[in-house]
């Protein structure tokens, strides 16, 4: 009895083959999948690679833009020499919204060495309170402050609390 509890005992020191096939098998897997993810990620940086000088410019561009302190200046718009994407040109046009202070500015750019397909760009932006609202675009101000005031005192007599006010 006692050399059967002994048997048993030795039995269990090693893997079976199974076992080591079986763990080589899901070593072999992890180690394919690992290899395809980071070959993918270094294809995917080196493409992002020209976009990244491309984007940064044209930020920059977007900064300048936002700068300006002369509407005719923005609208007419101006070429800028960069780094990596060499001259972009720009122009932009400015409608006035409903609310006071905020204009929505349409910039289209057109970017001389850019990657491919990526020539042309337009987007839109919408600024509060702009430097240069205050000269051409203080009439539209003058007008959506009038048009607010009477709504409000429209409403006011709709709702019998006119009392004083102007």
């Amino acid at each position: 009895m006692i050399r059967r509890i002994q048997k048993s005992a030795n039995c269990s020191k090693g893997f079976t083959i199974i076992e080591v096939l079986l763990a080589l098998a899901i070593f072999g897997t992890a180690a394919t999948v690992l290899t395809f993810s980071f070959t993918n990620s270094i294809i995917a940086l080196k493409r992002q690679q020209p976009n990244r000088h491309w984007e940064s410019d044209l930020q920059f561009v977007r900064r300048l833009v936002l700068q300006a302190k002369d509407v005719d200046e923005l609208q007419e718009g101006d070429e800028i020499d960069t780094l990596s994407s060499g001259e972009i040109s720009w122009e932009a046009e400015i409608e006035p919204t409903n609310l006071i202070d905020y204009y929505k500015v349409t910039v289209e750019y057109e970017i001389e060495d850019a990657p491919e397909g990526m020539d042309s760009h337009t987007e839109v932006l919408y600024l509060l309170r702009p430097a240069w609202s205050e000269g051409e675009f203080a009439g539209d101000r003058q007008e959506l402050l009038q048009d607010k005031q009477q709504k409000l005192n429209n409403h006011r007599q709709a709702m019998g609390i006119l009392n004083n006010f102007p």
